[in-house]
């Protein structure tokens, strides 16, 4: 007997129908072809990129949005390098001052540990028993010692603000608050500006190259902007692995790039000197095809449903 479309869900085990529809577990997205950015698109704004430059890994961008990008990185890496610099002063004042009250500690427990030991041996002492002994330490051994009951006095201060602010943790949950979290600890901030088109590598304003698209007369749908390709004449879209030289920074398509560019080590279209290491290959995000080079399924990790 079929079920009830009320109680289409009352079955003591999950269909792959109704797994399909919970928000638990790794989440997978088809991507089609409006989702691919086209070859000549900026990866900053999306737009067709206007003075186009390219960095060595063939990551096409504006001129205006790659320097806003880059100085909005060096502003940030400056940002944080004054933090990281405020706060390793911050924990090395915190230190001095644990330190000085650890100091002030040992100092406390000898002076009352003197003053025990003076009055038991005044009440012990008598006047046959008075004996000159002569009593002597390293100042290694003083030292050593003395840093011993530093670091103990240390501890015994770190434990008691933690007892101190246990009450003050109402959030204990958060790994950032709990008792055992290390708040002492210093991550070097990133030097070096990235371009973050794909995977994340470093680049700068001088590895920039600009990008020299030969226009077609017949542009497409495929291709409003009429790219093409200056040796074969093909109009250049994102099924087309296409090669970019830093040396001049025209563009021809792979095919016609190795066999008259390799193989003279001269541009086609203006003759310049292009060694094979002066080739980089644009980066596209394909045509929403598994066939067409590039990714074409996205995924979203999450805790699988129990």
């Amino acid at each position: 007997m079929s079920r009830h479309s009320k109680n289409s869900t009352a079955l003591g085990f999950f269909t792959y129908a109704e797994k399909q529809r919970l928000n638990y577990g790794t989440q997978k997205q088809r991507l089609g072809r409006d989702s691919m950015r086209n070859f000549d698109a900026c990866f900053l704004c999306l737009q067709t990129a206007r003075d186009p430059l390219s960095c060595t890994e063939g990551h096409i961008a504006c001129k205006e949005c790659i320097y806003e990008n880059i100085v909005a990185q060096k502003k940030e890496i400056a940002r944080q390098n004054k933090d990281l610099e405020s706060r390793k002063s911050q924990l090395e004042e915190e230190r001095k001052r644990k330190e000085a009250e650890a100091q002030d500690v040992v100092i406390r427990e000898f002076e009352k540990t003197q003053s025990q030991i003076s009055a038991s041996r005044l009440a012990s002492k008598t006047a046959g028993e008075e004996q000159s002994r002569v009593f002597g330490l390293k100042a290694e051994d003083i030292e050593a010692r003395s840093k011993v009951v530093r670091d103990e006095a240390l501890t015994r201060i770190e434990k008691q603000e933690q007892e101190k602010n246990k009450s003050a943790l109402p959030s204990f949950w958060i790994p950032t608050l709990t008792p055992d979290s290390k708040s002492d600890t210093l991550e070097p901030a990133k030097q070096q500006v990235m371009c973050t088109a794909a995977k994340p590598h470093p680049t700068n304003i001088k590895k920039l190259t600009p990008v020299v698209f030969t226009k077609s007369n017949e542009p497409d749908s495929k291709n409003p902007a009429g790219h093409m390709c200056p040796s074969c004449l093909k109009t250049l879209n994102n099924g087309m692995k296409i090669s970019i030289s830093k040396s001049c920074g025209h563009v021809l398509c792979k095919h016609c790039m190795d066999k008259f560019v390799k193989s003279t080590q001269k541009c086609f279209v203006c003759d310049k000197k292009c060694r094979p290491k002066d080739i980089v290959q644009l980066h596209s995000e394909g045509t929403g095809y598994a066939g067409g080079g590039g990714n074409v399924e996205v995924k979203k990790w999450d805790v699988a449903f129990q």
